[in-house]
């Protein structure tokens, strides 16, 4: 239930905290003193859309937050779970500022939250039943779901739901492979003509690196010779560096007869000397075998030429074509098993599609009997609301063809047929006119499904509009056994309603410092009186209209 509601600079409001209590909380006060406020501020809570223009004048922000008790409502730790906030208590607690620049901001359980998740989490969690909301009855969806709750087949269509899914993906799964078998031979003989041209060329890793190595060096061929030979004349030319070592080898042959201290000079040149005729061997065995070979050369630039041309086609590398190629043939593998897969998939599907209509058609057929329990228990509830004449039928069909199904029809057509007046011909529920006889069949339908749980809060927006007498207060004891089960939120200008509250609320507007400024006052047992009282119309809050007021409440007791 909703316990406490905290509005900062919304509209006319500068700084409210409104609690709520269990059973029937009453919302009253004078045309235009701000219940269309907090009702604002309760329908942004719940993820309506945010409007600068709520904002207090003079105020940057406008804040509201409202607090749940959600013990009694085990689905929303798994939808709220299912978000990504976690949450190990039985509370709820949401924040939403709108600010002036636009950077508005959502809060669940204090963690930062997107508008799509606030309204995930709050479907269900307030009923809103108004003038505004009369369009929701006219969705079949709707009449399902109410249907469902009465008859208690909650958990039973969960179940079918589930199968449902379960077959419209596999059904979704054929279809694509379906569409993928009409593509499948011009895309295998594509893949098979790519795999074919990679294979040819056979590819290896860094093979590319090697090939321009191996093209640099015979593109050089000439300039490497050239380069051989000057270091072969250098070292044994005329004048060459060999014939300068002997030279010296010999002199200094000659200088260690002399002396002998010279033996490390002539060991280092006779070290020259062998290391020279090494290179000059070197040099020379460099030119025999620098071989100019034009053929080897146009072999390896019409392989890197393959490689590049691939490159542009497969991968901006090697590796990447190989990969690019192993990617292929699994794919190739896929297409020439598609046809076994697809009569697989077929069979799943048709046996998965055979068990959910049988579990649907049973599903239908409750619903079906318990329509009629339904129609009772609703005109019953309207003939008690002054609508003696009225009758309610549903009509409901199965629908065979699975495509037709919504998730929540399951395979049941509904129709809501609704005579409201003797003589009439049954019409659908959208072509009743009357916004009094669409309130009262509201209150009736969720009189009925009252004590079937599953919905947080009961918010009626002056449903008892246009309604007085005898008839206003037959409406104030429905929401009074509503809110025997649930807790019930009901803005009204109506006392015969009014007088069944048990937690009493009274907005008013006031002037403060030359600024309208809207209040809201929890009534004790006094000011409920003088609250009745100033609704039944007295002009002065005098002693016999005290008593009128008293008489009323004492009559809503019985």
């Amino acid at each position: 239930m909703l316990q406490t509601i905290k509005i900062k600079n919304f509209a006319l409001i500068e700084n409210a905290e409104i609690p709520f209590s269990s059973g029937l909380n009453i919302m009253s006060g004078e045309t235009g003193a701000g219940k269309s406020i907090v009702l604002g501020a309760i329908s942004l809570l719940l993820g309506g859309r945010a409007n600068s223009e709520v904002i207090r004048t003079g105020a940057d922000e406008a804040i509201v937050e409202g607090y749940f008790e959600t013990e009694e409502l085990p689905w929303l730790k798994s939808r709220l779970k299912e978000i990504g906030i976690e949450s190990d208590s039985s509370e709820l607690l949401i924040k939403r500022s709108v600010h002036r620049n636009g950077k508005n901001r959502i809060y669940i359980n204090g963690e930062l939250a997107t508008l799509n998740m606030l309204q995930e989490v709050c479907e269900g969690l307030v009923d809103l039943c108004g003038q505004n909301e009369h369009q929701s009855l006219f969705k079949a969806n709707v009449q399902i779901d109410l249907l469902d709750r009465f008859t208690s087949l909650g958990s039973t269509s969960d179940k079918v739901r589930l199968q449902y899914l379960t077959t419209i993906a596999l059904r979704d799964e054929w279809e694509a492979l379906k569409r993928k078998e009409e593509e499948r031979v011009q895309r295998l003989e594509f893949i098979k003509f790519q795999i074919q041209e990679l294979s040819e060329v056979n590819l290896e890793a860094g093979e590319d690196e090697t090939l321009q190595q191996e093209k640099k060096l015979l593109q050089s061929h000439e300039q490497r010779l050239s380069l051989a030979n000057q270091i072969d004349s250098t070292l044994d030319g005329d004048e060459g560096v060999l014939n300068s070592l002997k030279l010296a080898l010999t002199k200094a042959k000659l200088l260690n007869q002399i002396d002998e201290n010279i033996g490390e000079l002539y060991a280092s040149l006779e070290r020259a000397l062998a290391e020279v005729e090494e290179a000059t061997r070197l040099a020379r065995h460099y030119v025999g075998q620098a071989d100019l070979s034009p053929e080897r050369l146009e072999t390896v630039q019409e392989r890197l030429s393959m490689i590049t041309n691939l490159k542009r086609k497969y991968g901006q590398t090697i590796e990447e074509i190989i990969l690019h190629q192993q990617k292929l043939a699994a794919e190739m593998d896929l297409l020439e098993n598609l046809s076994s897969r697809l009569e697989g998939l077929e069979e799943r599907f048709q046996k998965e599609k055979t068990i959910v209509l049988k579990s649907a058609k049973d599903l239908f057929l409750k619903r079906k009997k318990g329509a009629e329990g339904f129609s009772k228990a609703v005109m019953k509830e309207l003939k008690e609301l002054r609508m003696e004449d009225a009758s309610i039928e549903l009509d409901l069909q199965f629908q065979e063809d699975i495509t037709a199904w919504g998730s929540e029809s399951l395979g049941t057509a509904i129709a809501f047929g609704v005579k409201t007046n003797l003589g009439e011909e049954k019409k659908s529920i959208q072509k009743i006119v009357s916004g009094g006889e669409l309130s009262r069949l509201m209150l009736a339908i969720r009189r009925v499904i009252a004590d079937k749980g599953g919905i947080g809060v009961y918010l009626f927006d002056e449903i008892d509009a246009g309604l007085g007498g005898q008839t206003a207060f037959t409406v104030g004891k429905k929401l009074k056994s509503v809110a025997a089960y649930n807790q019930v939120i009901c803005i009204t200008h109506v006392p015969q309603v009014a007088c069944f509250a048990d937690h009493h609320l009274s907005i008013s507007k006031r002037t403060v410092k030359g600024r309208t400024v809207t209040e809201v006052t929890t009534l004790n047992l006094t000011e409920r009186r003088e609250e009745i009282a100033r609704m039944l119309g007295s002009e002065k809050i005098t002693p016999s209209a005290i008593k009128n007021a008293k008489d009323l409440m004492e009559s809503a007791q019985v």
